[in-house]
């Protein structure tokens, strides 16, 4: 059939398909293989959905969160509409891991980070595309290890270089000196490349006088870099970014009227829509307070603006934003709740994280490692991706085209 239709009008009835069946049309023939398979293909899917997603108010939200009475992850999509339901459930994609809890470093145009080092040097990394059952392991970055260098303090970021089309995940190795606590800088830094399917040293590029506050700590990916909070040498807060496209560091100012560190619990980066925010949870006299800054230009220190702030009785934490700017709230009871600006916008999602169950780290500054929510666009990426050998991929059999007609 495809024979009698021009190209570009084959593309744009394809694209229109629901995702999960474009995989399919994988299976059809070799040249459909090729097609929806190709890169091309691919971004101009991503773009239409992501374009159709905010002009109807269709977009989605991924949430995982973790229970440790049941030592089990969830993973959901959600619509992120009013009534917020579940658009799927997503099934844990390690069949021989049923109840490990991986950690999950970011989200972006359809594809998942996941690491499983929260309680071990020796960490895999995955790259997950949940909607249509793709999952790839990389190599391991055997260039720094325990066993090879000693005790070291590292963090993760996983982004889109722009430049090249390509994803990226980068990894921050801080070595302890002489054995100590003292952490030696700069530290050694390695990035994956997705096209490549291998590690490349680039810790020569930068002589990085900053240290990530955090073990394994939260980033964020905005504007084509990741981002985490760090010091400098002067124990200054600060944050440190690096330029996917560029493969370069550099550093953001903090709000100059931040609050101080009396009663301070956390401060985190986040992506509010399209923009890098902060957010600082401080203890009061009765409950909790939570503060949003906003960097609303983008490399203009002076632009950062203090979006809102919200009180609370009970122990909560912030745990990402929506479409529309409101904030994604997780109670300590296991409750996801929606707040805009003030305590009496409270809305109570009908969303469980889970049922009879405690978030664990509420009571530290563990949380961050067992919550997740950011937006999440239908994707077809890692659809067909073929890797060195250095590489494992598990994928749905509808993936494969062999033995469908020519």
């Amino acid at each position: 059939m495809s024979d009698f239709l021009p190209p570009d009008v084959l593309i744009d009835i394809i694209a229109r398909l629901p995702i999960k069946t474009i995989a399919q049309c994988a299976c059809v023939c070799k040249s459909w293989y090729s097609l929806v398979t190709g890169p091309s293909f691919i971004t101009t899917h991503l773009n239409r959905h992501t374009l159709s997603a905010n002009n109807n108010n269709n977009q989605l939200i991924l949430v995982r969160s973790y229970s440790d009475c049941s030592s089990e992850a969830r993973y959901t999509i959600g619509c992120d509409n009013k009534k917020f339901r579940e658009y799927t459930k997503l099934g844990f994609p390690f069949k021989s891991f049923p109840n490990k809890n991986f950690r999950v470093i970011g989200c972006c145009n359809g594809l998942i980070c996941l690491s499983d080092d929260l309680s071990k040097y020796t960490e895999d990394l995955h790259l997950w595309n949940p909607l249509i059952q793709n999952l790839i392991t990389l190599p391991a970055p055997v260039r720094v290890t325990f066993q090879s260098h000693g005790p070291f303090m590292h963090s993760i970021g996983f982004g889109f270089d722009p430049l090249t089309h390509d994803f990226k995940v980068v990894r921050i190795v801080y070595l302890q000196q002489d054995g100590s606590t003292v952490l030696k800088t700069p530290p050694e830094v390695d990035i994956f490349t997705l096209s490549t399917g291998t590690w490349r040293n680039i810790g020569h590029l930068d002589l990085l006088p900053y240290v990530i506050e955090k073990e394994r700590a939260p980033q964020v990916y905005v504007k084509g870099a990741a981002h985490w909070i760090a010091t400098d040498t002067r124990d200054q807060s600060l944050i440190l970014s690096f330029n996917m496209g560029y493969e370069a560091f550099d550093k953001i100012m903090m709000p100059a009227n931040m609050g101080g560190k009396e009663g301070l619990l956390d401060v985190r980066v986040a992506k509010f829509q399209e923009s890098l925010s902060l957010i600082e949870h401080h203890s009061i006299q009765n409950g909790e307070s939570c503060c949003v800054w906003v960097l609303e230009e983008y490399g203009a220190e002076e632009s950062w603006s203090k979006r809102f702030t919200f009180q609370m009785r009970d122990r909560f934490r912030c745990v990402g934003f929506r479409k529309s700017g409101e904030a994604l709230l997780a109670t300590s009871e296991g409750f996801l709740i929606c707040n805009h600006s003030k305590e009496e916008d409270v809305v109570f999602l009908k969303f469980k994280l889970f049922v009879n169950s405690r978030i664990p780290g509420f009571l530290d500054d563990l949380w961050y490692k067992n919550l997740f929510a950011d937006a999440y666009p239908e994707s077809l990426v890692l659809l067909g991706t073929k890797f060195c050998d250095a590489v494992t991929c598990e994928v749905s059999p509808v993936l494969h085209p062999e033995g469908s007609g020519a």
